[in-house]
């Protein structure tokens, strides 16, 4: 048999853009080559480029391939952004060797790495790792990930093995798993905290040890059958689930601590439903124990399983369906009822007041209307006062009864207008728009109340040029996507920027932090009311003859 001199072989990249997503997706392939052999190896990735996402981080991952959809949904947000429980102290993170420096750098997600059968065991797959890692293709910053998965179809003993081989041969060249998920990571930073951890030492995956197919091979009635309670938690409510777990509770007190085959007890189930009535019971039969139990194929305790299912709703709905209108009252309740017994700090002790305040995902209980944090109103109204200082430069720019070109204007709040209304504005429509601004921005800085597009409207009424903006087609809600924008844009799912003018700023940094912090999204669409309600006179007098001018010009 001819001998592989690595010299002899040859590395050959190639690369194509994804035809729906070019900017997001870069299909990578390497292939091995030898002058007697001919290809002898071949390596397969996918790079990602998050920052092209935008918050549709999920749901263009899912139109790629299933495995990126399960890839995405288990470590990251729709904004690319890591998993809080893989950063979090406790049993799903593993070592802990990885953190927020997945959010930074592309991803580079590894697909296949194939080697003939002649040459294997030579060390070729090693190799083309290392050319990967070392191209063009891949930055200090980057991050290489892959999920180990044998695509042979053999018996469940053999994949295993198959798995394992796969797993060793990645920790052999520095991929270390990340958290306790089925996915391995490698960080071609010499100093990232993986290269120090052994590989004997690396995390296994979670619930290794269980068998699901143990419960998916069962027919419904088997599992009736062998778990009476979790049948019931899962498949009934209101009084019948309630009645089924006290029936069983009086023959055996135990059975309600019982686990599954995949680990999971009854409270676990009915968390992961959501199913307060049996909640409820649960907790009343005293399951406080197995509340802290984490030993399942999830790794994780009844009120996490909870916490999971309702951010899986969330994100299902809200990028799937289009529509989130919050948790549900029964997801609120039973978490509240969790926190309680667990006694974990609760943002009010009043259930109803809990629910209100928690609906739109608020963790601060400082959320005015639930949903607009103290750190986004912070950004909201930075953006607001910039946009009316920006705008007062720019009346100069105007000649009474000679319209501007809107678009040829250096603000950055123009290009939110239609443009119809752009190509031709006159000074009036333009203070009416900065009147929006200034609103927004002195009722941001002066109250502690939800921003609506009521308000704001409430408050310019009478303002000098307003009316006439909206007369002409001018919305609230432009101004809105501005300083939305503006805030995206400049916030860590940007580039950092504001974060940069304001680190040393006790006033922003003693904010408190909230989930609610970066979710731009949570307002929008914000057509509370309806501006064609404003009545057409203008109540200023100044420009009335720049008003008669604009009649035929401005739409």
């Amino acid at each position: 048999m001819t001998s592989l001199q690595p010299e002899n072989v040859s590395f050959t990249f190639s690369t194509e853009f994804d035809y729906e997503y070019r900017r997001v997706f870069q299909n990578i392939s390497l292939e091995a080559t030898h002058p007697e052999l001919g290809s002898i190896a071949s390596l397969s990735a996918i790079k990602i480029w998050r920052r092209f996402c935008r918050g549709s981080f999920l749901e263009i991952m899912d139109a790629n391939s299933d495995e990126l959809h399960q890839f995405s949904v288990k470590l990251f947000d729709n904004f690319g952004r890591v998993r809080p429980w893989l950063l979090e102290p406790g049993n799903r993170c593993g070592t802990g060797c990885w953190g927020t420096e997945l959010n930074d750098g592309e991803i580079i997600y590894v697909l296949n790495i194939s080697v003939v059968k002649e040459v294997r065991g030579k060390g070729l797959g090693s190799t083309m790792l290392k050319e990967l890692v070392s191209s063009e293709h891949v930055d200090d910053r980057d991050t290489l990930m892959c999920w180990p998965t044998p695509t042979e179809f053999t018996d469940k003993s053999n994949w295993k093995f198959l798995q394992d081989k796969q797993i060793a041969f990645l920790r052999k060249n520095g991929f270390r798993r990340v958290g306790r998920t089925q996915f391995l990571a490698y960080s071609p930073n010499p100093n990232h905290l993986s290269r120090f951890i052994p590989a004997n030492d690396d995390a296994d995956e979670q619930g290794r040890e269980f068998d699901p197919s143990a419960i998916d091979n069962l027919s419904a009635e088997e599992v009736k059958q062998n778990y009476p309670i979790h049948f019931a938690v899962v498949n009934t409510h209101g009084q019948e689930v309630i009645d089924t777990i006290r029936r069983h509770y009086q023959s055996d007190p135990a059975c309600i601590h019982n686990p599954d085959a995949s680990g999971f007890t009854p409270i676990h189930a009915a968390l992961g439903r959501a199913n307060l009535n049996a909640v409820q019971v649960l907790l009343e039969l005293d399951v406080t124990e197995d509340l802290k139990n984490a030993k399942n194929i999830e790794g994780t305790t009844p009120l996490e399983s909870l916490t999971s299912a309702m951010q899986s709703s969330r994100e299902f709905l809200g990028i799937f369906m289009g529509q989130w209108d919050g948790y549900t009252q029964d997801d609120l309740t039973c978490e509240f009822l969790v926190k309680r017994v667990m006694g974990m700090p609760l943002i009010s002790n009043n259930l109803e007041e809990y629910i209100a305040k928690r609906r739109w995902g608020c963790t601060c209980g400082e959320c005015a209307g639930g949903w607009l944090s103290k750190h986004m109103r912070f950004r909201l109204c930075c953006a607001a006062g910039m946009a009316t200082d920006g705008m007062s430069f720019e009346m100069e720019s105007f000649q009474r009864g000679v319209p501007c070109n809107g678009v040829d204007m250096m603000d950055n709040v123009m290009c939110y207008l239609p443009l119809t209304l752009q190509q031709s504005l006159f000074k009036t429509f333009y203070v009416g728009y900065q009147s929006i601004f200034d609103a927004i921005y002195n009722f941001l800085e002066r109250t502690d109340e939800p921003l609506s597009k009521n308000v704001i409207l409430m408050r310019t009424l009478g303002e000098r040029g307003v009316s006439f903006f909206f007369s002409k087609g001018g919305q609230i809600k432009y101004a809105f996507d501005a300083i939305t924008h503006s805030s995206d844009k400049q916030s860590p799912l940007g580039d950092s920027s504001f974060e940069e003018t304001w680190e040393n700023d006790d006033q922003f940094m003693d904010l408190p932090t909230c989930s609610n912090d970066l979710e731009f999204s949570l307002w929008g669409p914000y057509d509370v009311f309806d501006e064609d309600d404003v009545m057409d006179d203008d109540d200023d007098n100044d420009d009335n003859d720049d008003d008669n001018d604009e009649g035929d010009l401005v739409g």
